[in-house]
């Protein structure tokens, strides 16, 4: 190929890659809670690449836990993973101690749509996982658990772009070749 196709192909190749990759910036958005039974319905729906980070810590009741935070997925969200930590420590001491943590992820019509998946003890922090196919509209994610002393519990899920379809690969190899072809004739 000489300089004057490549200089004429480089732009639509440049302009179809860009069509497959996002440019917004991620954004977190945390929800603090310092109370053991507590509701949040945030308003900005997530992206791709954005995070949800619920930071939990009660140090002045004890009992159930029951928290949910609402939240909004927007298009091209094809799915989610979740990483949860909790403090755990002895039985007896004065450590925070949260147990029997669950996290439970529904849709609008409150349909289970992913459980947390139990990973295991390290350092006196209980861990687990969530992950799953997610599309747009409305979710909650519910924490439920016991403090049996001070409470801290963190949990983060991140939000993933749908894969294209291979469709959409064979489209963008289609337009190259055409706009491979058109430069050929042009010679």
């Amino acid at each position: 190929m000489n300089q004057l196709t490549l200089s004429k192909l480089l732009p639509a190749a440049l302009i179809a890659a860009s069509a497959l990759v996002s440019t917004a910036q991620a954004e977190t958005q945390p929800v603090n809670f310092n109370v053991l039974n507590v509701a949040a319905v945030l308003p900005t729906p997530f992206n791709a690449g954005d995070n949800l980070r619920l930071n939990t810590l009660v140090t002045d009741e004890i009992g159930p836990l029951n928290q949910s935070i609402t939240f909004t997925v927007g298009n091209g969200i094809g799915s989610f993973t979740g990483q949860a930590a909790w403090e755990v420590s002895t039985a007896t001491g004065t450590a925070p101690r949260l147990t029997g943590v669950n996290l439970d992820l529904f849709d609008a019509s409150n349909t289970l749509i992913a459980s947390d998946d139990f990973a295991g003890v390290l350092g006196g922090f209980a861990h687990s996982t969530l992950a799953g196919a997610i599309g747009p509209g409305t979710y909650k994610l519910v924490a439920t658990g016991t403090g049996v002393r001070d409470s801290s519990l963190d949990v983060t899920l991140s939000f993933a772009a749908a894969v294209p379809e291979p469709q959409a690969y064979l489209l963008m190899l289609a337009g190259l070749g055409v706009a491979g072809a058109a430069v050929r004739r042009r010679r």
